[in-house]
């Protein structure tokens, strides 16, 4: 059974004239005959029955024909869904997103803003391979690789603000070596960082909390359960309530790379280079707003 014969089939069913189908089709009427003919000897039932002046459906013709009809319209609709899913997919910017998922779903909601027909797909894994970019970080002293644009982020330490340690102007890691710490999950690059840190300054921390949500470190931290780290301004949508102080980091380079990479693709394709770019103006200019949000609090 071919398409060729299905589509010569439900054309006949319209027409219910063999003569106006095949003119319809640009075919000779032998020729649609001889297909119809060919499709009841593969099915072993009768299609047509004549009738002056034309043909009409059999009963089995009747079902056939029902069964057919999704068929074409399916084959006769896919040309179109082929096109749009392919310029979908040309607008759809995938995302692996391992470090500052804040600062990268506040980029999305900006851009998406100013561009709604652009689409975001994103993963969270260490292995995943198939993306157009990967937000991840790394210490500050790590290398960098061409195909990448690294944005340097320094850490505080937050204290609640009930803690002995609020009034401090500056801390040394080494004072807190005793606290419990609140921290993000191993499965993040900056869990990763921070207990490096932590081991520079020649301690294991006691951790006694840890999520992959940091708002719920945030609130662990201003609940006075303990201390932990705070980057500078990839948090950016979550501002230190009264009840945490964040203290500068003496002694250490407590600092990390945002690391944005980018495959092959974000040199070819528009749409990717575009958001790449914008990516890394918009978290310019929140480190920019909170730099100087911290020299007016200062002042």
């Amino acid at each position: 059974m071919e398409l060729q014969q299905l589509q010569y089939f439900m054309v006949a069913a319209q027409y219910e004239h063999i003569t106006k189908a095949a003119n319809s089709l640009k075919i000779a009427q032998p020729a649609l005959s001889q297909s119809i003919k060919r499709l009841e000897k593969e099915l072993n039932v009768k299609l047509f029955e004549r009738k002056k002046g034309g043909i009409v459906l059999t009963n089995a013709g009747k079902i056939f024909a029902e069964e057919v009809k999704p068929i074409i319209k399916t084959i006769d609709n896919l040309p179109k869904k082929l096109s749009d899913a392919e310029k979908k997919q040309k607008l759809t910017i995938h995302l692996n997103v391992l470090a500052a998922s804040i600062l990268v779903t506040n980029c999305i909601i900006s851009y998406k803003a100013k561009h709604p027909e652009i689409n975001f797909e994103f993963v969270q894994s260490p292995n995943a391979v198939d993306y157009d970019l990967c937000i991840t970080a790394s210490l500050s002293k790590s290398g960098v690789y061409s195909d990448q644009m690294t944005l340097e982020e320094k850490f505080f330490l937050a204290v609640p603000a009930s803690s002995k340690y609020a009034d401090y102007t500056e801390i040394e890691l080494s004072e807190v070596s005793g606290e419990g710490f609140i921290m993000m999950a191993d499965t993040r690059p900056i869990r990763h960082i921070c207990d490096q840190f932590c081991m520079e300054a020649g301690f294991t921390p006691n951790i006694i909390f840890e999520s992959m949500n940091f708002e719920s470190v945030r609130s662990l931290i201003s609940a006075g359960l303990g201390v932990g780290f705070w980057p500078e301004y990839s948090w950016e949508s979550a501002e230190p309530s009264k009840n945490v102080v964040l203290l500068p980091i003496k002694g250490q380079d407590c600092k990390r790379n945002i690391v944005i990479s980018y495959g092959e693709q974000a040199d070819t394709n528009a749409v990717i280079k575009d958001f790449y770019e914008f990516l890394i103006s918009f978290a310019m200019e929140c480190r920019d707003r909170h730099n100087r949000s911290r020299e007016t609090t200062a002042i």
